[in-house]
């Protein structure tokens, strides 16, 4: 730390020469809550985990100085939330339940298919764009140029994630929340996530249950079911889907309504909290980039002059030539377009969906009719909330938060 990330190694087993190198720090970040303003403040951040690390707060740096190290704070998160969170924890992590899915309940026609087929629609194929693009293992690859840590760093560290998963500790909304720390009686400011994803968790959890009633009459029907056995069986198969935490077998409803909760949650809510808010945090390149082409090694001593180092050597750069445009239009190149490229990137992965989960009527014409129908009006009340808060912000000043408001929730990870 810092690290110049990349996944070659020299000849004396050492890191490569990089022509470009970026810079990833792992930072400790310290907030303060002022409860009586509701605000929480930045109080102090150590960049380098060694026991003689700087600790920087604002009242012992310039102003120009703090905002880099902020800056440093920030691209870390970048990468972590880009690769780790959106990457591994939703699109990769669905995708052994997708495959156990489709082998045992599309398979047979089960009426479960009905409702899980909501939650499994474009994603392999994203899954494998992404693959011969964004975390593609060859020269120029989007992953290495675009983000500090690299395509075999940031797949270390969703391996790393993978390991320590469990099915409903790391994919069930509150005990998530439990794992951080954030426990309803946990006091902090605009935590909307929290707030709008329990909404919707409660709403799919009403949903599953409703549905799977009509499609099973008792537990006994649910432990004779031999296809929801076969289901549970591939799903936690080391040499199949290999799902840590996912139920071995099913003996009652509730756990049937449980895993469908949970698979839904993690296809829609958790993946549109993820994935929806990176055109607004990313598109301005210097507000949270991916990548950083300068540690503090090289920053100026002298206050005054940060700021325009900063942009000069440290933020990704760009190049806006005509010629570069049309040329590139549809290639993936270098370092010097970084911030064009990442621009565009979050634009795409931000497209709306038109499978949103307000929008599923007829997908349950057969089965489940009464359970969406009443699913909808939930969800229906749920948007007028938000909405109506977040006119309350607006009118405050304050940014409104809309990325759960279930018409704009899509019911599968299609973007």
């Amino acid at each position: 730390f810092p690290l110049p990330m990349n996944d070659a190694s020299g000849p004396d087993g050492g890191p490569a020469p990089q022509v470009h190198p970026k810079f990833f720090y792992a930072p400790i970040v310290v907030f303060t809550y002022d409860y009586d303003k509701d605000e929480l403040d930045v109080f102090g951040i150590q960049l380098e985990r060694t026991d003689d690390a700087r600790v920087y707060t604002k009242n012992t740096c310039g102003e120009n100085e703090w905002l880099a190290v902020k800056c440093q704070v920030i691209a870390a998160d970048s990468n972590m939330h880009e690769w780790v969170s959106h990457l591994g924890n939703t699109h990769l992590t669905m995708e052994p339940h997708i495959i156990a899915i489709y082998n045992t309940l599309r398979q047979a026609r089960h009426p479960l298919y009905t409702f899980l087929r909501q939650t499994t629609r474009d994603t392999l194929l994203l899954n494998w764009g992404a693959r011969l693009s964004l975390a593609s293992f060859e020269p120029k690859a989007f992953g290495d140029y675009q983000s500090s840590a690299g395509v075999g760093q940031f797949m270390q560290l969703i391996e790393k994630m993978w390991s320590r998963y469990s099915f409903f500790e790391k994919t069930c909304l509150p005990n998530e929340l439990v794992s951080q720390g954030f426990t309803e009686d946990v006091q902090i400011p605009a935590y909307l996530y929290r707030e709008d994803g329990m909404k919707l968790w409660n709403a799919i959890g009403g949903f599953a249950t409703d549905f799977v009633d009509e499609v099973f009459d008792s537990d006994e029907a649910v432990a004779s079911d031999e296809v929801v056995q076969e289901w549970a069986k591939e799903t936690t198969d080391p040499d199949k889907g290999d799902v840590k935490g996912f139920p071995t077998s099913f003996e009652d409803k509730e756990t049937v309504a449980k895993v469908l909760q949970t698979i839904m949650w993690m296809t829609s809510g958790l993946h549109a909290a993820v994935n929806f808010p990176q055109y607004e945090e990313y598109g301005y390149v210097p507000h949270k980039p991916l990548h950083l082409c300068a540690d503090f090694s090289t920053m100026p001593e002298d206050d005054a002059e940060i700021r325009e180092w900063m942009f000069e050597n440290m933020f990704p750069h760009i190049n806006t030539d005509d010629d570069w445009l049309r040329e590139s239009a549809n290639t993936l190149v270098t370092d010097e377009h970084a911030a064009i490229d990442s621009l565009a990137m979050v634009r795409l992965l931000t497209t709306p969906s038109r499978n949103c989960l307000d929008n599923l009527s007829d997908r349950f014409e057969k089965i489940g009719t009464e359970a969406y129908d009443k699913f909808l009006k939930n969800l229906n009340v749920i948007s007028e909330e938000i909405e109506a808060r977040n006119d309350e912000a607006e009118k405050a000043n304050k940014a409104p938060y809309n990325y759960l408001n279930p018409s704009n929730v899509p019911s599968s990870i299609d973007i």
